[in-house]
């Protein structure tokens, strides 16, 4: 597995700051919202587990899945 480009990780990285913001400004608590945030990004930069934890932040992880194929 080749490693994503060092653009291809900025605009992975720029979405989940994106993705962060989201999740705070819906009331999620700090830590959680960074645990779900790295998650999705862990899953879908590392390809070490099929999906997130979290069912809920599994269109944002394809989101970064599809970022990553591009770059």
């Amino acid at each position: 597995m080749a490693l994503p480009s060092a653009e291809t990780v900025g605009e992975m990285l720029a979405a989940c700051n994106t993705r962060y913001n989201q999740l705070m400004a819906d009331g999620c608590a700090e830590q959680v919202a960074l645990d779900r945030t790295w998650d999705a990004y862990c899953c879908a930069f590392l390809q070490l587990a099929v999906h997130c934890f979290d069912p809920r932040d599994r269109l944002f992880e394809s989101k970064l899945r599809t970022i990553r194929k591009k770059g």
